[in-house]
């Protein structure tokens, strides 16, 4: 799901992390990315490609306590009550 300007933003990335927390920090620092810059390596916008580099033993994955974590996103305007 790459990430465009608009009023909403909604879909699921995927993080390789030891913990939900730092798979948040990862999606955080995804959602900070500018324009023309590289997305952080541990983040992908498919799960399949999240597995696949997961189990792909040429990466340095440190720890067998790695897994694929899905964050949904869903930023939009609030609506006025």
């Amino acid at each position: 799901m790459p990430i465009s300007h608009s009023d909403r933003i909604s879909g699921t990335i995927y993080a390789i992390a030891e913990t939900a927390e730092h798979a948040g920090n990862l999606a955080m620092e995804y959602m900070r990315d500018k324009d023309g810059e590289p997305a952080p390596h541990d983040v992908f916008d498919h799960q399949q490609d999240a597995e696949e580099a997961l189990n792909d033993r040429h990466r340095s994955y440190h720890g067998d306590g790695n897994r694929v974590y899905a964050i949904s996103l869903d930023i939009r305007v609030a609506e006025e009550k």
